[in-house]
């Protein structure tokens, strides 16, 4: 085997693996937004349990249970705040790029993607790159999506943690309302 199929073969292995791995981080992606849906129709369930609380007596609420409900009103609104934000990301990616100021955004990212109007500029772009280049633009496509993951998973970790909240204040208003 001669030195350019060992490049070639060593090239088409980096840039499948980059591939393989584009392709995890969009069923990661997935993942989090099917668990952000959860999160967010369990805190409409929590709605729903408040205002079943308010509603089991005709007794006018005291203190005690409007602060209860107001607690995990505001636990609720937090969940959902980090749960949408699971599902969209509000800043750029490419500012979180490596090299942002030299390079426009890659092809790879059709968010970001502002390079050809015409199907002609972009079919010039595509089969002008080098393999090296296409190489280099699924690298910074894997890179940003791996910061992306990082965000969205963050924002859906603290999403759970006000549901839980949430709750945990409905429970006790509850249970201090029925005693």
């Amino acid at each position: 085997m001669d030195s350019g199929n060992g490049y070639q073969n060593s090239f088409d292995e980096q840039l499948s693996r980059l591939h393989w791995h584009i392709i995890r981080s969009d069923s990661l992606r997935g993942s989090v937004a099917s668990r952000a849906g959860i999160l967010l129709s369990t805190n409409a369930l929590v709605i729903t349990g408040i205002t079943l609380a308010l509603g089991w007596s005709s007794r006018r609420p005291g203190t005690l249970l409007v602060t209860g409900v107001l607690m995990t009103f505001v636990s609720i609104g937090f969940s959902i705040i980090n749960a949408a934000l699971a599902n969209v990301t509000i800043h750029r990616r490419r500012r979180r790029s490596p090299d942002q100021g030299v390079r426009p955004a890659s092809v790879y990212s059709f968010v970001d993607y502002s390079g050809s109007e015409t199907f002609e500029e972009f079919e010039q772009l595509i089969t002008s790159q080098t393999p090296e280049e296409t190489l280099q633009e699924a690298l910074r496509e894997l890179w940003s999506c791996r910061h992306l993951h990082r965000y969205r998973y963050a924002r859906l970790r603290h999403a759970l943690r006000w549901l839980l909240a949430a709750l945990a204040t409905l429970l006790i208003t509850v249970v201090l309302f029925v005693t």
